[in-house]
């Protein structure tokens, strides 16, 4: 939850208990900044503009195949140019989203037009280096006009072109990854900190995976992200813009899957699963709990969905077949819907004078 919005609910919490005048409320917001909005005309300019380029690449697919090789590739750099040239353009004029947009386009027009200029000049090559190379060229336009849209293009791209390489690790994408955090944190973006907190959720376990000793690198990973989560979560104490609670839920999301894959990774038999699988619990548990307590959505996700997992897995691992075990989660779930009713209108009785 963004810092005004808290501030809003406990300044009436506060108001409604006497500490705070009432009349000092507005002038109180007045001192924190809102974060900028995009209204429905810069919506609607930033998808007219996506829309037009599509018109054009469709209007130029059309007619490709009749079409000079040197026309082609006149059109390519023309569609490119435009694109970038029209997001310097807005950000001279101050139009942050008609700029952040344009450099959107010309990231993926770059992409395309490095498949595009093989195929016009016959240049053979592998697809995956094509895709990483598009990608840096994409996090390059990025850095120079602050376009968070180039950017989550660019961490698309390298992690596409690293899926390509399975033979490869995937630190292309984690050093991407620990790009989009530093821009995400100093744009204050939290789409982009969603997109580099997932690559760097993914090329972690990727690169834990191919260490050759799965359990102890996933181990330490989940420590480490932990102390991130921990990180995350006091920094986004005063954070108005998002960035820090996203990567906060990612960090938590990470921290469990890890832990989750240090025993998978591990291979255990017999009694030896028992006590992953308890710690897998717990730790889910805690992640609900914290959920709860910080009204954090994505954290609260992931503490309900891995402690499903790890119930379900220890009902297998004990040798309880699977209609049994949904048998055994409808009565569970029954059990706390009916304690949950009987709480809440036990408190209510109580609330009443």
């Amino acid at each position: 939850m963004a810092y005004r919005k808290r501030l809003e609910r406990d300044l009436d919490r506060w108001i409604a208990a006497g500490h705070v005048d009432a009349a000092r409320r507005a002038a109180m917001l007045d001192m924190v900044k809102a974060p900028a909005q995009l209204d429905a005309a810069a919506a609607l300019a930033y998808i007219g503009a996506v829309l037009l380029g599509l018109a054009c690449v469709a209007l130029v697919a059309a007619n490709w195949d009749g079409m000079p090789r040197l026309l082609r590739f006149v059109l390519v750099l023309a569609l490119f140019i435009l694109a970038i040239g029209g997001a310097a353009w807005a950000a001279l004029k101050h139009r942050p989203a008609l700029s952040n947009g344009l450099a959107t386009v010309a990231a993926l027009v770059f992409a395309a037009a490095v498949g595009l200029v093989g195929q016009i000049f016959d240049i053979a090559g592998k697809p995956a280096h094509a895709l990483i190379g598009a990608g840096v060229a994409a996090a390059l336009i990025a850095l120079a006009g602050r376009s968070t849209g180039a950017a989550i293009v660019s961490l698309a791209l390298i992690g596409l072109g690293d899926g390509f390489l399975l033979g490869d690790n995937l630190w292309r994408l984690f050093a991407a990854a620990l790009v989009g955090v530093a821009a995400a944190w100093s744009w204050r973006s939290a789409p982009l900190a969603h997109a580099a907190g997932l690559a760097l959720f993914i090329s972690v376990a990727w690169l834990c995976g191919r260490s050759g000793a799965e359990t102890a690198w996933f181990l330490t990973a989940a420590l480490l992200t932990v102390g991130l989560a921990a990180l995350a979560r006091w920094r986004g104490a005063a954070d108005d813009t998002g960035v820090f609670p996203v990567l906060y839920g990612w960090a938590v999301w990470g921290a469990l899957a890890y832990l989750v894959a240090a025993g998978v990774g591990a291979d255990l038999r017999g009694g030896a699963v028992i006590p992953h699988r308890l710690v897998w619990l717990a730790a889910a548990g805690a992640a609900v709990a914290l959920g709860r307590h910080d009204r954090h959505a994505l954290i609260t996700a992931a503490g309900v969905l891995f402690l499903i997992g790890a119930a379900m897995t220890l009902l297998v691992d004990l040798g309880v077949n699977l209609l049994a075990a949904a048998g055994l989660f409808f009565v569970c779930a029954l059990a706390a819907m009916v304690t949950g009713l009987v709480l809440r209108r036990s408190a209510g009785g109580k609330a009443k004078p």
